[in-house]
């Protein structure tokens, strides 16, 4: 479904920001925040929800904290006769990957894995090569990285 971007009005904007700050905010803290009770509040989350805008309520891990550390990105091609599902689906299997991105350009995907060292690294970029299908990989660590709110 698609939502009308003039439709977020200020409110449901700060909204979709603060609950991507903290998804486990309450709707007292969430209505205070802009200045609605918190039943007003719960009715426009419900709304954001039904209309598909609020997808869900995720958990972000500090991959780092439990033994990830080095994050790099990934970028894929496949051969010409590896199926994209098949591809998806071996990626799945991989424990360092965090997400994959069907993309245009050079590349068919790119993917976000986080590693706990360089050699677990090197060792998931050996299974990619060896056992996804690909024609070419290119990595590159990330040195930083930072979120953004919803505008």
């Amino acid at each position: 479904m698609t939502v009308n971007p003039d439709a977020l009005d200020p409110i449901n904007r700060d909204l979709l920001r603060l609950l991507g700050e903290n998804g486990r905010a309450s709707f007292t803290e969430l209505g205070a925040a802009v200045g609605l009770s918190p039943h007003a509040t719960a009715e426009r989350v419900r709304r954001l929800q039904e209309s598909g805008v609020l997808r869900g309520f995720t958990a972000i891990v500090d991959h780092a904290a439990i033994g990830g550390g080095l994050e790099a990105l990934i970028d894929v091609r496949l051969l010409a006769a590896t199926p994209p599902e098949r591809f998806e689906e071996f990626v799945a299997t991989l424990p360092d990957a965090r997400e994959m991105w069907f993309v245009t350009g050079r590349y068919d995907y790119e993917l976000r894995v986080t590693c706990a060292d360089p050699e677990a690294l090197d060792g998931t970029v050996r299974a990619i090569r060896q056992r996804g299908g690909v024609a070419a990989t290119e990595t590159r660590i990330v040195m930083r990285s930072r979120r953004f709110p919803v505008a």
